[in-house]
């Protein structure tokens, strides 16, 4: 009997010893199993904005002085910080910081042109921003000229021979005259060396809907550019308006130093004499 009893509790021990260690390995392979489980952070996605060279603080960015990468990273990356999403396009802004080639340009470190801080930091005492309107015709001067080029305000006006009434000189008169007989178009450089500080093309949905407006074709603005003048220039510019055509045209160069006026003889000197002919 007893060895009945002896032979009943070894097996009983035997059994609660083997369960434990089953229980143990399994246990162990569960925490095994959950350490190996790696721990997959969220990606998001960002656009960085890399100088292309060394920008000085005061730069007007163009195309030219950074690249745009687009790129992953986890939530925890450092490179977040440096993220310009919000303002994928920065060209025109201000720098206001100097930067080494190959750093990366923060939001922190822009001036958006249209903020009164862009005024304060890039306008002198007595400067205004001034902006040109393009039409269809000159619209490449957006795909040519680049920001921090320098350009002068062209007039074109219409001039009468007026003999009978003058002995030497010319009367201008605006584009809607209809005695053409001695009238001939002259070119008048009226402001020099204006700086852009922005040239801003508008997408098709934006000239969709300007059509869309009722505007004329003719009349419709495909862009602008922003250029620095002098409040003087303001009003020159107001005084000439009516008196023809004012356009944009790259500056002459630096030895030009006399600002031009051209007339449609100086281009064709043959109608000068075909004119005298005629009488």
């Amino acid at each position: 009997m007893n060895r009945k009893f002896l032979l009943l509790v070894s097996l009983l021990i035997i059994a609660i010893g083997a369960t434990g260690i089953l229980s143990g390995y399994g246990d162990s392979n569960k925490k095994e199993g959950e350490l190996i489980k790696p721990n997959i952070e969220k990606e998001i996605a960002i656009v960085l904005a890399q100088a292309t060279h060394d920008l000085p603080s005061g730069s007007l960015l163009t195309k030219m002085d950074y690249s745009i990468k687009k790129s992953a990273v986890p939530q925890s990356s450092k490179l977040i910080k440096d993220d310009i999403s919000a303002t994928p396009n920065i060209d025109s802004y201000l720098l206001k910081h100097n930067i080494l080639a190959g750093s990366y340009i923060t939001q922190d470190m822009l001036v958006s042109p249209d903020s009164d801080e862009f005024n304060y930091h890039n306008l002198q005492q007595g400067q205004i921003v001034y902006k040109f309107n393009i039409k269809q015709q000159d619209e490449y001067l957006l795909d040519t000229l680049q920001i921090g080029d320098v350009v002068s305000f062209q007039l074109r006006a219409l001039e009468i021979d007026n003999n009978k009434g003058m002995e030497n000189g010319t009367v201008i008169e605006n584009n809607s005259m209809n005695n053409r007989k001695k009238q001939s178009y002259s070119l008048n450089e009226i402001i020099t060396g204006v700086k852009i500080i922005r040239i801003k093309k508008h997408s098709e949905r934006e000239l969709s809907e300007k059509k869309h407006n009722n505007q004329k074709t003719e009349n419709v603005s495909v862009g602008y550019i922003d250029v620095i003048i002098k409040t003087e220039d303001l009003d020159v510019l107001h005084i000439v308006e009516k008196s023809g055509d004012i356009f944009l045209t790259p500056s002459y160069k630096p030895d030009d130093k006399e600002s031009r006026a051209r007339n449609l003889y100086d281009v064709i000197p043959k109608l000068r004499t075909t004119r005298e002919l005629r009488g």
